[in-house]
């Protein structure tokens, strides 16, 4: 019989490591303890609720084992690069546990109410959830997780749990793994260098990420509420004014109102009516994943890309599918799973129709097939797009099948081969970054190795997803030089905690490579204290006039990191304030060297637990 004292001790150990990301040999040591014993706790966590079930009774030990398993908020707000330790091993206990007595009970011929009815207790028990928000996901995910659990007999609990929780819940089943062919290149001897002085030719290109339209959001409505999302209808006007919503959105765990969408891209068109190109790294839809609807993603989506395709009128415009757009959110089933309930061929077809007047016949041929595309923007300058929603660990399709995954990455290698051949520079654009912990390891490596391969032709990389106005530098697997880099959009929602922003890139027109990056926000403060006024949107910084860099290339962005960031306690902490667009509650949370220092990190981690980099510049003093 498990030791319950023992687990709570461990439990406790572990929540007083908490201040790091990274982690610690101390917690690593006592997360293996705690992965010893989680198979017994997770059987007699099976008996007590065969009895539970049999008898009516919850037992004291029942009780104290859902407590043990209770989800702090950041679980259902975060990813799993955001844990903090004590989140992380309590995330898998839950995980093995109830993952494992669904297992038991489904091939043991349970009915599928009963097990929809145990998983929606076990999320009444150990999160903050009501009976609502509980019942919506538990339904909106059945279907998928039923049909994979059948197909694939030969799962297990530590199989999933491993995989969801990237490695936080013992090592991922190589199961999983996959390859795609790389052709040879040559080889890299050296970090990537070299830019075009900044001209009156400059391409000027604008990125919007992650709008969370939101068409429930009520201006005045409560803001501190246990749902994964606040300031709704559906709880009325806040009692307490320092709970409402404000009108131009709100710091708290909110999406956005329309106001602030429309005033975003209105606003962008207004002050840069010279760009010619306009990336959408994705992430229209809300956080109200127990209630989405296929009409209700279709009718944010139809109303964002509208606003879109008016504003913008003759400019090039490329978007591509965030994980909220599909129906259960994150869930893209492979292609050829046709089955109405389980697919996800409307939102490709829907996005073909939708996107059809900003890209051309032969692209939309692949946005059908799987969401992703091409299109040559002009002579000597290519555009890929990808659906990346296929690496995100939340998709539970990815526990069912890598041939689609390995397909489209292949395909990947395969458009940059005759991009190659072509004499072509070529812009990626995708939704979920591949080094941070939302993306399965085994595609953020061949991803990786994709890059390596290209590196010369790749002029740069945009992607969403974090909310963070932030970039990644890319080493070569095999050394230590810098190859590429990727740019993330922020976000125009205020979820969680950051002002609104906007991306303009100044691109060179004949290699394209980034040439400054100018981050453009407003401060909810402030736009809340004039509510009947539009708000004041302002540059935030240049990335490259700002911290003083001769040029964006690779080579001088390791430099920068390496001899600068990494050294100077008050530019990282300038580098960090910007990352979350001078929000203000992050702004004087507390953020000591440990915490500039996992910033420093998120910089040059481009595969998941791949630390070499990052290692070496924790090592560096900060003065």
């Amino acid at each position: 019989m498990v030791n319950i004292k023992t687990f709570l001790l461990l439990l406790g150990l572990i929540a007083a490591s908490s201040a790091l990301q990274l982690r610690s040999e101390e917690h690593i040591k006592r997360r293996e303890a705690l992965l010893a014993n989680v198979d017994n706790f997770a059987e007699q966590f099976r008996v007590e609720y065969d009895n539970y079930t049999q008898y009516g009774v919850r037992s004291t030990q029942l009780e104290s084992m859902f407590k043990m398993m209770k989800l702090p908020p950041i679980v259902g707000r975060a990813e799993i690069e955001e844990f903090p330790p004590e989140a992380a091993i309590v995330s898998c206990l839950f995980c093995r546990t109830t993952i494992g007595t669904i297992l038991q009970r489904f091939r043991a011929g349970a009915s599928k109410e009963s097990l929809m009815d145990f998983a929606f207790d076990a999320c009444m028990q150990v999160t903050t959830y009501g009976a609502v928000v509980c019942r919506g996901v538990v339904d909106l995910n059945a279907d998928s997780m039923f049909f994979i659990i059948g197909e694939r007999p030969s799962l297990t609990a530590n199989q999933i749990c491993s995989v969801i929780l990237q490695g936080e819940c013992g090592d991922p089943d190589p199961v999983f793994d996959f390859t795609v062919s790389v052709s040879a290149g040559p080889a890299i001897t050296q970090h990537k260098s070299g830019s075009i002085p900044r001209n009156s030719n400059e391409i000027k290109i604008l990125h919007f990420s992650d709008p969370h339209y939101d068409p429930a959001y009520l201006v005045g409505g409560y803001a501190n509420c246990p749902e994964p999302t606040c300031c709704r209808r559906d709880r009325g006007i806040a009692a307490d004014p320092a709970d409402r919503a404000g009108r131009w959105g709100d710091y708290r765990d909110c999406d956005s109102p329309w106001e602030v969408v429309e005033d975003a891209i209105r606003s962008a068109r207004r002050d840069h009516p010279d760009a010619t190109i306009v990336y959408i790294t994705g992430d229209f839809v809300d956080h109200g994943v127990w209630e989405t609807t296929h009409a209700g993603n279709i009718a944010i989506m139809d109303r964002f890309y509208n606003l879109v395709r008016s504003v913008f009128a003759g400019v090039a415009v490329y978007p591509v599918l965030g994980n909220h757009e599909a129906q259960p959110t994150n869930v893209f089933a492979p292609t050829h799973i046709t089955d109405p309930a389980l697919s996800i061929h409307w939102l490709y077809e829907h996005a073909a129709t939708a996107w059809a007047s900003w890209l051309p016949a032969a692209a939309l041929t692949t946005v059908r097939a799987g969401g992703y595309y091409t299109v040559l923007n002009r002579p000597g300058f290519r555009i890929v797009a990808l659906n990346n929603n296929d690496c995100y660990i939340y998709n539970w399709w990815i526990l069912y099948s890598r041939n689609e995954v390995a397909a489209q990455l292949q395909w990947l290698h395969n458009t940059l081969l005759a991009a190659e051949a072509a004499n072509e520079y070529v812009h990626i654009i995708h939704h979920i970054p591949s080094g941070g912990g939302s993306c399965l390891r085994w595609w953020s490596r061949e991803y990786r190795r994709i890059i390596d391969r290209f590196h010369r032709i790749i002029s740069g990389q945009f992607m969403g997803h974090s909310h963070r106005d932030e970039f990644n530098v890319f080493y070569a697997r095999n050394t230590d030089f810098a190859v590429n880099y990727a740019w993330n959009g922020g976000a125009t929602t205020t979820y969680s905690n950051v002002n609104p922003n906007y991306i303009l890139y100044h691109v060179d027109n004949q290699i394209f490579q980034v040439n400054e990056a100018d981050s453009w926000y407003y401060s909810i403060t402030e736009a809340n204290i004039n509510p009947n006024t539009p708000p004041v949107w302002r540059k935030l910084f240049s990335m490259r006039a700002d911290f003083g860099l001769p040029d964006l290339s690779p080579a001088s962005l390791n430099n920068w990191v390496t001899n600068t960031l990494a050294r100077n306690r008050a530019t990282l902490r300038r580098y960090f304030e910007y990352k979350i667009s001078m929000g203000d509650p992050l702004m004087t949370a507390p953020c000591d060297d440990d915490c500039l220092r996992n910033h420093l990190c998120a910089i040059v981690i481009n595969e998941f637990n791949e630390h070499r980099k990052c290692d070496q510049l924790r090592q560096l003093p900060l003065a």
